[in-house]
């Protein structure tokens, strides 16, 4: 006599299937969890001493010409540790920022004084964003902020492949 074995085919069949509404309690812990750690964690210190640095490196960018592509790589790294960090402590308008920053260190046009205007103004940005807590979704002054922010570098970006396509 031959028997033959099926073997499990879905998840389900493979590890059981749990108990029902276990998922959604889990969910749910897991978010008091994170909103606990970030109550518990002042994020405005941690992005304080952050953006002190950026400073630094934009004045070391301007100062140090033959040194700018290391300088902007790590402004680029810094900016985009901050866009994380905004996401993860609650402050989604400070992640819109950096990300924006991202995107104007990542072009790869000749860098120059706009560059860093521009990523100066972002930065005064992500500074009073911080200084005025603003938490959660960006709604009222700082969601026009944003907007106008995603307007200067999309039209900067723009020009900027006009002139290399030319």
């Amino acid at each position: 006599m031959v028997e033959f074995v099926k073997p499990p085919r879905m998840l389900a069949d493979k590890t059981g299937r749990g108990t029902p509404g276990a998922g959604d309690r889990l969910i749910k812990k897991a978010d008091e969890a994170v909103k606990e750690h970030q109550g518990r964690i002042d994020y405005r210190k941690i992005a304080g001493a952050s953006l002190d640095k950026l400073n630094g490196l934009m004045r070391q960018f301007l100062a140090e010409p033959a040194n700018q592509a290391e300088t902007g790589r790590q402004i680029y790294e810094l900016c985009h540790d901050l866009k994380g960090e905004g996401a993860s402590f609650g402050y989604p308008a400070v992640s819109r920022c950096a990300d924006l920053i991202c995107r104007v260190m990542d072009c790869k046009a000749q860098r120059d004084q706009r560059f860093l205007e521009i990523v100066k103004i972002e930065v005064d940005s992500i500074r009073a964003m911080i200084r005025f807590d603003v938490k959660g979704n960006p709604r009222g002054l700082a969601l026009e902020i944003i907007d106008a922010l995603e307007f200067l570098v999309d039209n900067f970006l723009d020009k900027l492949k006009a002139l290399q396509a030319a």
